[in-house]
């Protein structure tokens, strides 16, 4: 039987959306209502070294293009390493802080936190001459044996190598596309990123997030006005904002929230003319020790107000009808005063003033009051940003006074973070900065969180790049930004405790009662991304393999590094670096949410006996190098049935 055309465009339809939610660069649709591949984008994502992709120049087809998506999906060797003693709160936050690179950081967040982050806020370098930014300078000679595979020409290599450690476009794309393919992935399909960015990359920004995110999931590109004044050291103009990108996963599904203001209350003080929006402001006559007539011989002169309350003045001071009111600046008590305006100012600003009647009765002139930046909040977000404490001066000045000295430059303001979380995600969601730098986004969801009692979480990741030798931060013993950042948490965080509980009635604290609807989560678990030393090894060729390396392969980890070895497993089993778990004997058998981990040699009999009664249990995780009983491996398949968990739920895994 023939298909229904109807029904087959339906399919089609289908296929498209699928397409477009895993490849959303590779699929399109053109000015006929046509659906469209580019094979070659398509190819990009399954193997990059056989897309034919012509790299020449800088945006999308920038020298290296095929590189930088090579290495946001390359196996990653690092792991991470639980900091206890640099963390705060440990056995009860839920909020993570990642010391290391980024990039390795989102390899190994992308196992247990897959479409699991609600929103991303990024700050990254600008690629000016001032953000100490430089692109990645390790060329080795397994970076161009990569190249080669990928099907790179020698001249490519070249100058791809030429690009390394340069301030140039082609090295700023080349450090930002894997991350943002990486940061794509961690996003749920309702999930949002913003990213903040100045002139020097946002062309380039643009054509990049199209090409990871779809140009249909763009929500704003917003201006953000973070300083009234401008620099005025820049040439030409004094640039007052920089720029906000907003891009959906799915712009379908994403819901962009609003603020909570009452907007018919606000709308209630403005009135519209022809001219727009006004309310009444000051009156016209002058205030102030130069508000009299002897100080201020030019502004007396009479103003007239018609019968249709329009003012106006006149060069030989007559009025144009006798029926028109004479009004001179005296104020109540009789006192000669002066106009604030000169007679051309009333002229040609005459839209610009309002009569009331006074106390008296008596008709009285003020201005109205346009509205500036600003002034009219509204419950949707606009398409620029705007507040006085978004002044990055005032940030400045704020973490300055918080650390007690002046150890970050050009920190973002906190109330702009805060209401990018409002808009942005949900009071129970969690939010991720890859570029945590002195700690904003963490601050900004403790605050948040204390004035809603939200239970908003944190994953903030940053570099230990080192501070100036001659910098206020090394003089006052921070070593790395991440040593800023970490100190501005737990800071902030003290902070934000004291005011609420200070905010609370005395008998109350702020983990009792029903007042406040969750603990207000001021702690950070710390990790550090490190080596995985035999995963080294492993990558060496034979014949650079050394006598320590083989040992160092055979050799049983340390009981002391159970806990590292947990952890890493807790990434491979998706579960989030925040999980608690239970010790059930000590170094050989933990349980977090539903799964057993055996880190030590145990008969089968001791495990099925220390989980009989955990029916949370589903799966269970054999660490191998750790185990040395070989009856272990082989009767724990059998024996874990009398738990009631399958074959297919047991891994061996390291």
């Amino acid at each position: 039987m023939k298909k229904n055309i109807i029904e087959e465009q339906t399919i089609n339809d289908n296929n498209y959306q699928k397409l477009k939610e895993l490849f959303p660069h590779a699929v399109s649709i053109d000015e006929d209502g046509k659906y469209i591949i580019d094979k070659e984008k398509l190819q990009m994502s399954l193997d990059p070294s056989k897309a034919e992709i012509k790299e020449d120049g800088y945006g999308l087809n920038w020298v290296g293009k095929k590189e930088a998506y090579h290495g946001a999906f390359t196996k990653n060797y690092k792991v991470l390493k639980p900091l206890q003693d640099d963390s705060k709160n440990w056995d009860e936050t839920e909020n993570v802080l990642i010391k290391g690179d980024n990039l390795d950081a989102l390899k190994i967040l992308r196992h247990n936190y897959f479409e699991v982050i609600k929103m991303i806020y990024i700050d990254p370098p600008y690629n000016t001459k001032n953000d100490g930014f430089v692109y990645n300078d390790n060329f080795t000679s397994n970076t161009e044996q990569t190249l080669e595979e990928l099907g790179y020409d020698k001249e490519y290599i070249d100058y791809i190598e030429n690009i390394q450690g340069a301030k140039t476009h082609s090295g700023w794309l080349s450090f930002m596309y894997p991350r943002l393919l990486l940061a794509r992935d961690l996003l749920k399909d309702d999930g949002v990123i913003f990213i903040s960015i100045d002139d020097k990359e946002q062309a380039q920004l643009k054509l990049l997030c199209d090409d990871i995110f779809g140009g249909d999931n763009l929500i704003g590109l917003i201006p953000v006005i973070m300083n009234l004044k401008g620099n005025q050291d820049n040439f030409g103009f004094a640039d007052t904002h920089e720029y906000l990108f907003c891009y959906a996963k799915n712009k379908e599904l994403c819901n962009i929230g609003k603020f909570d203001i009452d907007e018919d209350e606000i709308y209630e003080e403005w009135t519209e003319d022809d001219y727009g929006l006004y309310k009444k402001a000051d009156g016209l006559r002058r205030t102030g020790d130069d508000a009299p007539r002897e100080k201020r011989q030019k502004g007396w002169f009479p103003v007239f107000i018609t019968d249709e309350d329009k003012v106006y003045v006149t060069e030989d001071d007559k009025p144009l009808s006798a029926n028109d009111t004479v009004v001179y600046p005296i104020n109540d008590e009789g006192e000669e005063l002066s106009w604030s305006w000169s007679k051309a100012k009333i002229i040609n600003d005459n839209h610009n003033l309002i009569v009331t009647k006074g106390r008296n009765g008596n008709k009285t002139i003020y201005k109205k009051q346009r509205p500036e930046i600003g002034d009219l909040p509204t419950k949707k977000p606009k398409s620029f940003f705007y507040k006085a404490d978004y002044s990055t001066s005032t940030a400045t000045t704020q973490l300055k006074n918080l650390m007690e000295k002046k150890l970050f430059k050009s920190p973002k303001p906190v109330p702009f973070i805060k209401d990018l979380l409002t808009i942005g995600m949900n009071a129970d969601d969690t939010i991720l900065d890859f570029f945590a730098g002195s700690g904003t986004t963490a601050h900004a969801v403790m605050d948040l969180n204390a004035k809603d009692g939200g239970n908003r979480k944190y994953i903030c990741v940053q570099w230990a790049e080192e501070t100036p030798l001659k910098s206020e931060a090394r003089k006052a013993g921070y070593e790395t930004i991440f040593d800023i950042t970490k100190a501005r948490i737990d800071k902030a965080g003290e902070k934000i405790l004291g005011e609420a509980k200070a905010s609370l009635p005395k008998e109350q604290t702020l983990f009792s009662g029903d007042e406040v609807p969750t603990p207000l989560d001021v702690g950070f678990r710390t990790f550090e991304v490190v080596e995985d030393a035999k995963q080294c090894i492993y990558q060496k060729s034979l014949d650079t393999v050394t006598q320590e390396d083989l040992f160092v392969c055979m050799s049983k980890s340390h009981i002391q590094s159970n806990e590292e070895i947990l952890y890493n497993l807790f990434v491979a089993e998706n579960l989030p670096l925040s999980v608690k778990y239970e010790t059930l004997i000590q170094n050989k058998l933990y349980l977090a949410s539903n799964v057993a981990f055996v880190l030590g040699d145990m008969t089968s009999n001791q495990l099925v006996a220390a989980l009989k009664n955990k029916k949370e249990c589903e799966y269970i995780t054999v660490y191998s190098p750790n185990i040395s009983n070989d009856s272990l491996t082989l009767e724990i398949e059998s024996n874990i049935s009398k738990l009631g968990i399958k074959p297919d739920k047991l891994r061996f895994r390291g």
